[in-house]
């Protein structure tokens, strides 16, 4: 009869090769094969609307920047600036994507709100004609009787168009249509000049129309949008704030040292814009810094959005920069992720 040894043995190496197996399957051996994928964190950001200037943010999502910092990140539509902070404010969503100046409004009625990231940092509009006797301007004056056609009010294109009527000492002639329908307009003569955002502007031009102003030359920096949040999520979930803020520092890295790949990310969220349409609109809009490099929101560029809402009466006392921005996270996000 054979020694019993060699059995015993491979028994011995049967079993902890099975321990082994359940322990990496469970994830809890350490250096042997790839451990279970950790559970991410799930986030909920509310946006007024799929945008293309929005770009850092679908990028972050589409391009695997948020799941690398361990984030499962959805999206809920609002339909409005004032509705997704609204679901800010109500728990509804743990961060927005909008106009940051709501966040002021809304500490005027009791209810505070910070701003930690910039998203769109200039004025994205542009104004754009079918009509060939109407060339690029020279000034606000030019303007002359046109009629513009904007978003509706309170929307910051409609504020600021009528700003420039009234800085040209101009009657506004202003045309409110929704979002999606001023090309619309312009082609049927409702209106002369549509104040419109990218990739539609490189459309009209593509279909050989002119751009005849820029907001973002008569402005600069500017915050325009920014991600929200409230000051009592910030102080329970800092860790998950500074991931969200790292995963859109990551997306504005990617858009400026590989637009191609950028762009076939946004394809997906965006497979109705010609490939051509959307580099154009892509490349316009990092250009002129309405993507910006960083994250970080500078006092000038708060200071312009928020004189704009003083100057048109939804706020009346601001505070202090430091009282609505919140640049920690951010700062944080530059100093180990930009580009060097």
């Amino acid at each position: 009869m054979p020694s019993s040894k060699p059995v015993w043995k491979l028994i011995g190496v049967v079993a902890v090769a099975i321990v082994v197996v359940a322990l990496v399957a469970m994830g809890v051996w350490n250096g042997l094969g790839e451990p279970a994928q950790a559970k991410k964190n799930k986030v909920v950001i509310a946006q007024y609307g799929d945008v293309f200037i929005y770009a850092p943010l679908y990028v972050a999502i589409d391009g695997g920047y948020f799941a690398e910092e361990g984030l499962d990140v959805s999206l809920v539509t609002t339909g409005g600036d004032e509705k997704t902070w609204a679901a800010v404010i109500s728990g509804s969503a743990s961060f927005g994507v909008a106009d940051p100046t709501f966040v002021a409004i809304s500490d005027e009625r009791g209810l505070p709100g910070k701003v930690i990231a910039s998203i769109v940092n200039s004025v994205p509009f542009w104004g754009v004609t079918l009509r060939k006797d109407i060339a690029p301007f020279k000034s606000k004056a030019d303007l002359s009787t046109y009629t513009v056609g904007t978003f509706p009010s309170p929307s910051t294109a409609y504020t600021l168009q009528r700003k420039m009527f009234n800085d040209a000492g101009k009657e506004p002639r202003i045309r409110e249509g929704a979002f999606g329908t001023l090309i619309t307009m312009l082609k049927i003569g409702q209106v002369d000049i549509a104040l419109e955002l990218e990739p539609n502007v490189s459309q009209v031009v593509a279909d050989g129309g002119t751009v005849v102003y820029s907001l973002s030359e008569i402005y600069g920096d500017f915050a325009l949008t920014g991600l929200t949040a409230t000051p009592e999520f910030l102080s329970k979930h800092p860790e998950l704030a500074q991931k969200v803020v790292n995963g859109l520092q990551k997306a504005l890295n990617a858009i400026r040292s590989d637009r191609e790949r950028a762009l076939a990310i946004l394809a997906k969220r965006f497979p109705e814009i010609d490939h051509s349409i959307a580099k154009a609109a892509l490349d316009h809009v990092v250009k002129g810094n309405i993507i910006p490099s960083t994250v970080q929101i500078s006092e000038e560029a708060w200071n312009k959005a928020i004189n704009l809402r003083v100057e048109i009466g939804d706020l009346k006392n601001p505070k202090a920069f430091s009282v609505y921005v919140d640049n920690t996270f951010a700062q944080a996000a530059s100093d180990v992720l930009s580009p060097k």
